[in-house]
């Protein structure tokens, strides 16, 4: 090869002249050009042959390294004739048929070399690393007998080292060299593993300085005071060492995730997500706690951040899907508990993100895993507003069917059950450090949309906090038209309050029972808010008065008389009511609905132009130093209701009066 590039070097010696023939001077270009492309080739054949040979020295010796160091020296200088007689041209050579050609050629530098060492060095010391981990986990946790496969991480190290030496049919030599690797060579730990890989740079340096030292730079080599030979300057060579680690463990990182997660028949991500997450887990505790160098810790970092999103996207798919599915049945009682465990799940994760080895809480951005962190509130985002979104669905399709256990079950304790879980997030405010600056481009990006999900997540989760009253306000609607649909069946035709009585009427119609039964109820079993309860007695009463009107109902005095008596039997079944605590039993009865209900079957009995004391002379006067509620009770119940000339006209002609009207007043 040495005579090769020599032979180069005189033929463009001695095309470099000067010819007043213009067909000479065209003849020696075509040359030249011919010249180039074969030298171009040749470039590239040696290029790959250094890619594939360089790291062989590890496992064959100093020879490999020697005759690699021989083929790139030959190569550095057969390059270097492109500058040295004007031959590069400023166009790229590019060929689709061959990828290589794609990229420009370059010296083979120390550095060079090095790459090429640590691309091929990266899957074994990746196995090795496994095994180091799987070791330090033994004595970590030696106490555990659990074998279950899903519950313990020692069963998942065992799983990953089962397929240390993957198939490769096509690079048996290669498959050869790792499977020598793993029976002669056992890391017992970490640090053994990088002063083996340390020691392989060394070698090459040192061997690099015997056959060619030109590589190393004249700022990399001094003369040894006591030989006299040449010597590496100790700067040089623990730069270039950090920077084999460097590049080394950060392809490591790369390939951690590739091999536990999708390596051989049985890889994690075959496994339920849990599983990847007690390995995640399991390494950031295991990180500040071991002393880990810190050329690995950038590795087992990357490998965690991995694991994390890995987990993110299968454990939310996996969660988020089965709340779908449930979602699909109407009144499904699982449904609220597979949101809340959706929302559980996020929460766990993001708040994981927040915490680093070194701070539990008040990370600075620069700590923070913000590349996992995003996609996790990006689902958090979407999963809140799907879990509003079912909410608001699912009890207004329970309301129509007046399901109120359900309608509840959701409002009071699925959504509650939801916000709870949404109460343990943990997200640190980072706004002054992104005004303040000085964070780097990749850090500031992701912090300007970690912010940005964040303020999305925290106003959905407002919105979410509302969802239980815009509920109740669709069950009040509901309420109203389910009222009248029932009192649109139930209620006596206009016959039954024509009739003429001669006594008073002492029991209440029979529909007040099952209006009663079938509205109320249900609510008085299904919860204990009194709030929710008097507006639903409220909204019965109020649609009652409603039917009554729109129908224009025409009362005799014995029918106004029922009426007001079937108006007055709703107090006494709220008191003999079994259901109800007797807190919401009295906060019930002082409605003011039931006191507009008896103005109107008062007005109903009245005379026109009879006159309306402001005290009702039946009540018994209260103290002056009673609450204003109970002085309010003196006030006639006539003057709860408003618009009063209106139920006047509902009244029927007037009649021989078949018993006294005092009498019937007079007991209501």
């Amino acid at each position: 090869m040495d005579v090769m590039v020599e032979n180069y070097n005189q033929l463009f010696q001695k095309f470099s002249f000067e010819s007043a023939s213009s067909i000479t001077m065209e003849r020696v270009k075509l040359w030249k050009e011919i010249l180039w492309k074969i030298k171009l080739k040749i470039c590239y054949f040696i290029q790959e042959l250094i890619n594939e040979i360089a790291y062989l020295f590890i496992y064959y010796g100093e020879i490999f390294l020697t005759l690699t160091l021989r083929i790139s020296t030959a190569y550095n200088n057969l390059f270097s004739l492109d500058s040295k007689y004007g031959l590069k041209k400023n166009t790229s050579i590019c060929n689709n048929t061959c990828p290589y050609l794609f990229f420009p050629l370059r010296k083979i530098s120390v550095t060079r070399l090095l790459q090429i060492i640590s691309n091929n060095r990266a899957e074994l010391c990746c196995h090795k690393l496994i095994d180091c981990l799987l070791a330090t986990y033994k004595s970590y946790d030696n106490s555990d007998d659990d074998n279950s496969s899903d519950n313990s991480s020692l069963e998942i190290y065992r799983a990953l080292t089962k397929h240390m030496s993957p198939p490769d049919p096509e690079t048996p030599t290669k498959t050869k060299i790792i499977n020598l690797e793993n029976d002669n060579e056992n890391f017992i730990s970490i640090e053994e593993l990088i002063s083996y890989e340390e020691k392989n740079v060394l070698d090459l340096l040192d061997t690099i300085l015997k056959i060619s030292p030109s590589m190393l730079g004249t700022d990399g080599v001094k003369k040894s005071k006591s030989t006299g030979g040449s010597k590496i300057k100790s700067k040089a060579r623990e730069k270039v060492l950090d920077y084999y680690e460097q590049i080394l463990w950060g392809e490591v990182g790369n390939f951690l995730e590739h091999i536990i997660l999708w390596w051989g028949s049985s890889p994690l991500s075959a496994r339920p997500p849990h599983s990847s997450q007690h390995l995640r887990e399991w390494i950031t505790q295991f990180i500040p706690t071991a002393g880990i160098p810190p050329v690995v810790l950038s590795a087992l970092a990357s490998l965690a951040d991995a694991l994390g999103v890995h987990v993110t996207l299968t454990s939310w798919d996996q969660h988020f899907r089965l709340a779908l599915v449930a979602s699909k049945a109407m009144g499904n009682p699982d449904t609220g508990k597979l949101f809340c465990a959706v929302l559980q799940d996020l929460v766990t994760l993001v708040n994981q993100c927040e915490v680093t080895p070194d701070w539990i809480i008040g990370a600075p951005l620069e700590e923070l895993s913000l590349v996992e962190q995003i996609p996790v509130l990006h689902r958090l985002d979407h999963s809140i507003h799907t879990t509003r979104l079912w909410a608001a669905s699912e009890t207004k399709k329970i309301a129509n069917n007046w399901n109120v256990d359900a309608f509840f079950m959701v409002t009071h304790a699925d959504i509650v059950s939801c916000l709870g879980q949404l109460s343990g997030l943990r997200l640190a405010d980072h706004g002054g450090e992104v005004e303040k600056g000085g964070l780097g481009v990749h850090v500031q990006v992701c912090a300007l949309m970690r912010a940005k999900l964040v303020s999305e997540v925290n106003e959905n989760i407002k919105k979410l906090k509302e969802t239980p009253n815009e509920c109740v306000k669709g069950l009040a609607s509901v309420c109203r038209t389910i009222s009248l649909a029932n009192l649109q069946m139930i209620f006596p035709e206009n016959a039954y309050w024509k009739r003429v009585g001669t006594q008073a009427p002492e029991k209440p119609s029979p529909y007040v029972d099952k209006y009663l039964e079938r509205i109320l109820t249900p609510i008085l079993v299904a919860t204990d808010d009194h709030v929710i309860s008097n507006m639903i007695l409220q909204i019965m009463c109020e649609a009652w008065l409603d039917h009554i009107y729109m129908n224009k109902i025409k009362f005799s005095q014995f029918g106004a008389c029922q009426l007001l008596c079937d108006f007055g039997y709703v107090e006494t079944w709220l008191m003999n009511c079994s259901v109800m605590s007797q807190t919401m039993r009295k906060k019930m009865i002082k409605n003011e609905v039931l006191r507009r209900c008896e103005g109107v079957g008062r007005l109903l009995l009245r005379c026109p132009g009879e006159q309306i004391k402001m005290v009702d002379k039946n009540k018994k006067t209260k103290p002056t130093n009673s609450p204003p509620a109970e002085k309010s009770e003196q006030m006639p119940a006539e003057m709860y209701v408003p618009n009063q000339e209106q139920w006047l006209e509902l009244r029927a002609i007037k009649k021989r009066n078949l018993f006294p009207t005092s009498l019937c007043c007079g007991k209501f």
